[in-house]
């Protein structure tokens, strides 16, 4: 019996089929492995974001903890001053606060003018040696560069 057509073009086109796909294989061998380098990748940055991401999450709380104890200890200093019983820790903080402000004051106060003067003072000295030289020293100064 004679093989119709239709089936040997079947019969070339599976010969085709299996040859390409053994040549696929090998071809997407190294896509393969970088499909799994990468994916190893990816699950240790997981990994590591994971314990980063508990670790911030402890440290928040443990500062949530500390921000409100400092916040009832403020608090209870200002609720004891706005009352009758304005004991010595009132005081202290208000007299501490008193100085603070004081000292930054005049810190701020003496140091503003004297760095515009130190500014302008740079400033002088720089446009003084630069505008003192005159154009034949400029241009020399040039040619021994250029050289």
């Amino acid at each position: 019996m004679r093989p119709t057509r239709s089936s040997a073009r079947d019969g070339q086109g599976l010969a085709r089929e299996t040859g390409r796909t053994g040549k696929r294989s090998g071809l997407l061998k190294p896509l393969r492995w970088l499909r799994a380098g990468f994916s190893r990748a990816v699950s240790r940055v997981r990994t590591v974001a994971r314990s980063i991401r508990s670790s911030l999450s402890r440290a928040v709380g443990w500062l949530t903890e500390e921000i409100k104890s400092q916040a009832r200890l403020i608090t209870t200093l200002f609720l004891a001053g706005s009352g009758e019983d304005r004991g010595f820790r009132f005081w202290w903080l208000v007299v501490t606060v008193a100085i603070a402000l004081a000292i930054g004051l005049l810190v701020a106060a003496l140091l503003s003018p004297v760095i515009g003067l130190l500014a302008v003072l740079i400033v002088g000295i720089w446009m003084l040696i630069r505008g003192g030289r005159s154009a034949e020293s400029r241009q020399r100064a040039k040619a021994r560069l250029a050289n």
